[in-house]
């Protein structure tokens, strides 16, 4: 679409720059402590991620509008920064109160929003259906 406008350029910008979000994955990940924002408001990943950052695996059919992500951390972003994946079958309710560490997997297989138990998950695969 670039030259449709007369004059117009492309310019590279490096990721160095700025921190893709094209799911609600990715800004899920933004909006945790795995990132911080720089004085010159740059995201960049927490250092004590280790230089990797967590993967994020939401339900891509629960969680394709940023509307859903907003009900689901109503209660706040969770802690991601010692987290290495997490992963979220069905609707949740996250607050700011849990701190995902490791490999982590929630799964909710009713149509009712079940909330994410507060405190540390470590390494943990939980099934809230029936809660």
């Amino acid at each position: 679409a670039i030259e449709c406008f007369q004059g117009a350029t492309a310019i590279v910008v490096p990721r160095t720059r700025f921190a893709p979000v094209k799911k609600c994955n990715d800004l899920l990940l933004l909006r945790s402590d795995a990132y911080s924002i720089d004085s010159n408001f740059i995201p960049a990943l927490n250092p004590a991620c280790g230089g990797k950052a967590p993967v994020i695996s939401l339900d891509s059919k629960k969680y394709k509008l940023v509307g859903k992500l907003e009900e689901a951390t109503a209660g706040g972003i969770p802690s991601l920064v010692n987290c290495t994946r997490l992963t979220v079958k069905g609707l949740v309710t996250m607050s700011d109160k849990t701190k995902f560490v490791g490999d982590v997997s929630i799964i909710n297989t009713s149509d009712k929003a079940k909330a994410v138990p507060t405190g540390e998950l470590k390494n943990v695969s939980l099934d809230l259906t029936a809660v």
